[in-house]
């Protein structure tokens, strides 16, 4: 006999989990869980929340709590994931209506089942480490997500890819939790992520992989659930839906209604047009993207909770934001220099000359140069540094067969001894380059430019 229809003077025997511990004046009360129902139980004695038992005893009805009185209280840590597994079935999420189209529908399975292992960490109290990339996509969907886990430990990630210093740090974190499960928003899927999720697993972690960046074959094996628009689509329109509003699809079908303006604000920082947006979500994007480039790694979630909440502090980073892209913008509008005449123009721009060190980072800069000549036909952008090439392009430049993520994989197998990593999509991505070889790898990046134009007049520009 389990916890579920209890009843006054019931004799219950099941394997169950301590889900939460609150300390009284004379003794603590626990709350015990078998997956399916719950019961509290009050002791001197101490158990450690998350530790599996055989329960038995009498159930009491004091002051209209159903409590158990046990007789019988015998650990049993292998009973651990038979419960947790009955939790996860016994979840009930909502078939909410989607807020975006096209393929969303077929990530329905995989929403359902993120929302049922959340809902099933939080009620057996489990351990969820929370990682979110640092921009407004990665944040919008880590504060949608913790609104469904409650008390997980967030970590903010500073980089799109889960290095293997970042699975080293990670280990450490979760090494003395009972079958912890980490969540990963908006970084992970790429080729210099493999090494890191296959560590991170291996170090015992359950892991939950939310991300739209094209993944790198294969990464779905150390997941338990890999929410990915690429899981069903190898189209490039699948990296137009954020991670940050899947996450809200998932806080949604959890119950969690008032997620909606954290997903137009995913949508805004990632420049998507899958939902309508307004000037609003736009600016909280911004600020969320400015706070997050001054933030340092381990920044919690409560440091944007707190600015977005206070109306002075909100105003006072807007306008510095404002300001500085304004600033970024002429600047960039100055330097940027055509290096293709032809049917898919190719502009450059120096970012070693840009006097924005910090904010707007690499990637901002590119989209800022990119939407002064984005509406002039088919347009490739090339922000360039020490150490690193961004790549942006319209969907005229890819309708005409060129792609960020094909020229960087003809000049990676070409120029690979120069080359430490990089990824995106088809019309947003970057090279991260061994510092003091860059220009000779942008030469390498206009020459298969310019060897990919249709055919029609071209002309190549002198740099």
């Amino acid at each position: 006999m389990g916890f579920r229809n209890l009843g006054e003077g019931k004799h219950v025997e099941c394997e169950c989990v301590v889900s939460s511990a609150k300390k009284g004046r004379d003794y603590t009360t626990y709350i015990l869980t078998d997956g399916e129902g719950d019961v509290e139980m009050h002791s001197r004695e101490f158990y450690k929340i998350g530790d599996a038992y055989f329960a038995s005893g009498t159930v009491m009805n004091e002051r209209g709590f159903f409590v158990l009185r046990p007789e019988k209280m015998e650990r049993r840590p292998e009973a651990y994931s038979a419960v947790l597994h009955k939790a996860e079935e016994n979840a009930k999420v909502q078939k909410e209506k989607l807020l975006a189209d096209g393929l969303m529908e077929g990530l329905r399975e995989r929403i359902e089942k993120v929302g049922k292992k959340l809902l099933a960490a939080r009620k057996l109290g489990r351990f969820v480490l929370l990682k979110f990339h640092n921009d407004a996509d990665g944040v919008s969907g880590a504060l949608a997500l913790i609104q469904v886990m409650g008390n997980a430990q967030t970590h903010q990630q500073n980089s799109a890819a889960y290095r293997v210093t970042d699975a080293m740090r990670d280990v450490n974190v979760i090494r003395y939790e009972r079958s912890p499960l980490v969540v990963i928003v908006d970084c992970g899927s790429g080729e210099e992520s493999r090494e890191g999720l296959e560590i991170l697993k291996a170090g015992g972690a359950e892991i939950i992989l939310i991300d739209h960046h094209p993944p790198q074959k294969g990464a779905e094996r150390f997941c338990s659930v890999f929410l990915s628009p690429w899981a069903v689509s190898e189209e490039e329109e699948a990296s137009t839906y954020p991670a940050g509003y899947l996450a809200c699809e998932v806080a949604r079908a959890c119950g969690r209604k008032e997620v909606e303006h954290l997903a137009k604000i995913a949508c805004a920082g990632d420049k998507s047009g899958i939902m309508p947006l307004s000037d609003d979500d736009r600016e909280r994007a911004l600020v969320i993207d400015y706070m997050a480039t001054y933030a340092e790694f381990g920044n919690r979630l409560e440091f944007y909770e707190h600015a977005l909440g206070e109306k002075e502090l909100y105003a006072s980073i807007l306008f510095q934001a404002r300001e500085r892209m304004e600033r970024v913008k002429e600047e960039v509008g100055r330097m940027m220099k055509k290096r293709i005449e032809g049917p898919v123009a190719v502009y450059t721009v120096d970012f070693e000359k840009v006097s924005a060190r910090e904010f707007p980072g690499k990637g901002k800069l590119t989209s800022r140069a990119f939407e002064l000549v984005m509406h002039e036909g088919a347009v490739v952008v090339l922000g360039f540094w020490d150490g690193g090439i961004s790549f942006r392009l319209n969907e005229d430049a890819v309708l005409r067969g060129i792609t960020a993520v094909k020229i960087m994989g003809v000049v990676r197998a070409k120029m690979g001894d120069f080359i430490e990593g990089g990824g995106g999509h088809a019309r947003a991505a970057s090279l991260k380059i061994r510092r003091g070889y860059t220009k000779e790898v942008l030469e390498e990046v206009i020459n298969q430019l310019q060897a990919s134009q249709p055919q029609e007049k071209q002309a190549l520009q002198p740099s």
